[in-house]
């Protein structure tokens, strides 16, 4: 043990049999340097720790700046990506701002689908629910007022009809009428402009547009807007017979389970049927077939503007036309009217001159 050299201390010395050392100044002063050598030591730690994550940092820059980037041509008709839009969301239900297809159609040069537009709006019983707060009766008027407002505004050839059941159904005689979509969307509110069209049940509702559409030319759509409690297999049944009679230019069609049949004559003009189911957020797919053309959805699924200029496009368009037949659509070909059997490049011009 080791006493410093104070008064006294010789004497506690002795009496503990501990040695003494003769103080010196020296020993304090390298008492006191150490510390500072260590704070020196590692404040040059901490510098040379911040340049070595510096120049890590620097290193990792410098990789990425110098990575070879590859150089991609923009390509203006395929799908972005946009920031979302919640406007639509925070309006209300019953606020419709229908998209206009015009210029759609236009820059793409859309093809139409079908020749005549048929509509049957079922106003039977099975619409007695309600839908978003109103009447499935209203709901489904709505729903075809959306259609008709985001329609091309152009002549249309069909029929606007309404099927209402009679105890004592008059089978009138549908006729093909003329209109536009404004004139379409007016006729809604008046009684006149539709078509009644008074059956016993909706199979038979839907073959007396049948006999229409297979009597005119041109292929046909038929928008049927309806309950999805209405779908069963009368109604699977009527139309399966409604497509083989637009399909097939003769045959015999069975009528009920028994084998009862009556020949009928038809065109090879094809018809398109697009169901829109009320009263059900979930669509069924019972009139649809592998081979058929349209599809159900349901009425809910279409109610915005966006999804309704969707479906309404469906219906009436094909893809954009190709009139040259190249593979490359019109609204991107620079080369029209190409020779057949030639290749063509992205542009629709030919890839090898005449002679190679």
């Amino acid at each position: 043990m080791r006493i410093e050299q104070i008064p006294g201390s010789r004497l506690l010395a002795d009496q503990i049999g501990a040695r003494v050392y003769p103080w010196r100044a020296a020993d304090c002063s390298r008492r006191n340097v150490y510390p500072a050598r260590r704070r020196q030591t590692g404040g040059l730690l901490e510098v040379v720790k911040r340049l070595a994550s510096a120049l890590l940092v620097l290193s990792t820059v410098g990789c990425v700046s110098m990575e070879r980037l590859v150089d991609v041509p923009a390509q203006p008709g395929l799908a972005t990506v946009d920031s979302y839009n919640t406007q639509l969301h925070r309006q209300s239900v019953h606020i419709f701002n229908p998209i206009a297809l015009d210029q759609r159609v236009a820059e793409l040069r859309l093809e139409p689908r079908v020749d005549n537009l048929f509509f049957l709006i079922d106003q039977s019983a099975a619409m007695s629910g309600q839908t978003a707060g109103v009447g499935d009766r209203l709901y489904a008027r709505e729903m075809l007022r959306r259609f008709f407002q985001t329609m091309p505004e152009r002549t249309y050839s069909g029929a606007l009809m309404v099927f209402r059941p009679a105890d004592k159904p008059r089978y009138a005689a549908l006729r093909l009428q003329q209109f536009t979509a404004g004139e379409l969307v007016r006729g809604l509110d008046q009684p006149d402009a539709l078509q009644r069209v008074d059956s016993a049940s909706l199979e038979v509702a839907i073959d007396q547009v049948s006999a229409l559409m297979s009597q005119i030319e041109g292929s046909s759509a038929l928008v049927l807007v309806t309950s999805w409690e209405q779908v069963g297999k009368p109604v699977e049944r009527a139309v399966m017979r409604m497509r083989q009679r637009n399909r097939f230019d003769a045959g015999l069609r069975v009528l009920s389970s028994a084998p009862e049949t009556r020949p009928w004559s038809g065109q090879r003009r094809g018809v398109c049927l697009y169901t829109l189911g009320v009263g059900n957020q979930l669509s069924r797919t019972r009139l649809e077939t592998v081979d058929s053309c349209g599809y159900s959805v349901a009425a809910n699924k279409v109610a915005q503007p966006r999804d309704m200029a969707h479906f309404v496009q469906n219906v009436l368009f094909k893809g954009p036309a190709d009139s040259d037949g190249d593979g490359i659509y019109d609204y991107r070909d620079l080369c029209p009217n190409t020779p057949a059997q030639r290749i063509v490049d992205y542009s629709g011009c030919l890839r090898f001159a005449a002679a190679e």
